[in-house]
């Protein structure tokens, strides 16, 4: 079965898209797949500027660039911040597209946001994907946005019994896919 890093990129202990989070790792276990939760946090590296590969990876981005290589997949959870993603995130993207490695070359993403706004956050995933899929990844196709999420996120699952139909669906069949690619 495949084997998935995941993590929330968010600061906060108990953030919206942790929680999302948890409930798409609980969802991919019980497809089968193997998943490696990592602390955002933890991943913090330096403003990018420019670096050729003459310098040397932060030791958290090479900590990342090591989890990606060795598992097939990533499932990120986002906030959104002024209709894009996360600062901290897009300067991880920038670290990783240095490598020659190519860490995210080949490994397929499932992009969510949970999100206090209606939208639930899909400009920002939008974006996202863009610089994922020039770096070689196969990004789902269906963005997860769950909006109102402080209402919607709830212990065992999410309120409204379509979002929660539709976050087991697109994690299902991401599963299936990284799965059948993996063996491409």
């Amino acid at each position: 079965m495949p084997r998935l890093v995941s993590f929330a990129a968010s600061y906060r202990p108990h953030s919206l898209n942790r929680q999302l989070l948890h409930l798409a790792d609980t969802h991919a276990r019980a497809e089968g797949a193997t998943v490696t939760v990592l602390d955002y946090p933890a991943l913090e590296a330096p403003l990018y500027r420019g670096e050729t590969i003459a310098d040397a990876l932060p030791e958290t981005v090479e900590m990342l660039s090591t989890a990606l290589r060795s598992h097939d997949g990533i499932m990120i959870a986002t906030p959104e911040y002024n209709w894009s993603m996360p600062g901290g995130l897009k300067n991880l993207i920038d670290w990783l597209s240095i490598d020659p490695r190519s860490p995210l070359n080949g490994k397929t993403a499932l992009l969510m946001c949970a999100s206090p706004s209606a939208r639930g956050g899909i400009s920002g995933l939008q974006q996202l994907r863009t610089p994922l899929e020039v770096l070689g990844c196969w990004v789902y196709p269906q963005l997860i946005g769950i909006g109102r999420a402080q209402e919607q996120l709830k212990q065992d699952g999410l309120a409204l019994e379509r979002d929660q139909q539709h976050l087991r669906a697109c994690v299902h069949d991401f599963v299936k896919a990284t799965k059948a690619l993996s063996h491409a």
